[in-house]
């Protein structure tokens, strides 16, 4: 589907495009890291977290991507950053605003969950700053209002709501994030454990959904996806059940 990308200016709207939001959007002008751009924001904000990037990140850029501590008790945790830029414009088709929909990536529940099994919980931290502002495809217009904003959960919060309540999942249709398709009886192993984490992956003919577009490999043990994510699943930022606003602001 053709669709045009808008983001406002003094003057008004300026077309956009997806790479100049990925190559534009949060890094400052040294081209930081998106950790350590993550890190220097969370330290002009008042919040009970103190995050640092994970010392562990440098050998293995598998591992989360923050150390975090909670100033109340001095306890850490391991967390993650998810930084968004573009609105999911279509969020209506799946029952919620454009302006407070949020995607994360099925395979990133899929890694998590495999930590939440050893008894690791990861603190979540969203990052938005929304410079897409308004789409226009298939004769219709979409607009949101330029919003910034922090919010927080636990994965032990976010799967315990995936699992009782399943979210909406947006499958991408870029080609090159297409789904592979595995059959059980070549797969098995592979594909029991993408069913167990979400039902939905079960398709007709013993066939199984994958969370990406290439296959899977192993990281030391445990077993991951590989490639462009094919979905996410799509939240509410306003559901405070699950998420708590650190910074909130709409310009």
């Amino acid at each position: 589907m053709a669709f045009k990308l808008f983001k406002i200016v003094e003057d008004g709207f300026v077309e956009t495009s997806f790479d100049n939001l990925d190559n534009k959007a949060f890094w400052c002008s040294h081209g930081e890291r998106q950790e350590v751009a993550f890190v220097e924001v969370m330290g002009k904000v008042t919040s009970c977290y103190s995050v640092e990037v994970h010392p562990l990140k440098k050998e293995n850029p598998y591992h989360p991507d923050l150390l975090v501590k909670l100033d109340s008790t001095g306890q850490s945790q391991i967390g993650e950053v998810k930084i968004k830029n573009s609105p999911l414009f279509f969020g209506e088709r799946y029952g919620v605003s454009p302006q407070f929909a949020l995607t994360m990536d099925l395979k990133d529940s899929f890694n998590y969950l495999k930590w939440l099994r050893r008894g690791v919980d990861i603190t979540i931290f969203i990052w938005v700053k929304w410079e897409a502002h308004k789409m226009e495809s298939g004769g219709r217009t979409y607009e949101v209002s330029p919003m910034r904003g922090i919010w927080v959960t636990q994965f032990s919060k976010l799967r315990k709501f995936e699992e009782g309540n399943p979210p909406p999942i947006h499958w991408y249709n870029s080609s090159f994030r297409q789904s592979r398709i595995f059959r059980r009886e070549e797969e098995k192993e592979w594909c029991d454990e993408l069913v167990s984490f979400d039902r939905r992956l079960s398709i007709s003919g013993g066939r199984v959904k994958n969370l990406t577009a290439t296959g899977f490999m192993k990281v030391g043990s445990e077993t991951v996806p590989t490639g462009h994510s094919s979905g996410s699943y799509v939240f509410d930022l306003k559901d405070d059940s699950i998420f708590d606003e650190i910074f909130f602001k709409i310009d």
